[in-house]
């Protein structure tokens, strides 16, 4: 793969996680410093806190791929298992991020959370579906090469 595309593909990708790992980080701290307490509001906080750290160490990976590519003007095979780790990584935090948003509303009420509870999993399957169809997509660029 091209040096410019790798460099391009992870400072997106290390962008979006950051941005992701830094709301659910922000989450964590309110949860954490919230008066309520209760097994809602300490799985909410495990979830949040699960995806924050998931989110982390994805931004980490992509970070590094970005850093010795860009150091060295090469791409390497290894790293590119590293990024696809990583961005299996981010889709498993953002499964968890939806579980603690789904979850988040039954602190505040029964309806909101309902609410949140239905968007959460229509979101959830909106995302799987998507996760699938692009790795059909990329299982056939792999079979035709």
């Amino acid at each position: 793969m091209n040096v410019d595309l790798v460099l391009q593909e992870n400072g997106i990708y290390a962008t979006l996680v950051g941005i992701l790992g830094g709301f659910a980080f922000a989450t964590l701290m309110q949860l954490i410093e919230m008066e309520k307490k209760g097994k809602v509001v300490t799985a909410t906080t495990t979830l949040f806190a699960i995806a924050t750290f998931m989110f982390l160490l994805a931004l980490l990976a992509f970070v590094l791929i970005y850093a010795v590519v860009a150091e060295t003007n090469r791409t390497f095979y290894n790293l590119g298992a590293l990024g696809a780790y990583a961005l299996f990584d981010t889709y498993g935090a953002i499964f968890v991020l939806l579980a603690g948003i789904g979850l988040a509303g039954w602190i505040r009420s029964k309806a909101t959370g309902i609410a949140t509870t239905i968007l959460a999993l229509i979101f959830s399957c909106l995302s799987g579906a998507v996760f699938v169809y692009v790795f059909n997509v990329l299982a056939s660029v792999a079979t035709t090469q």
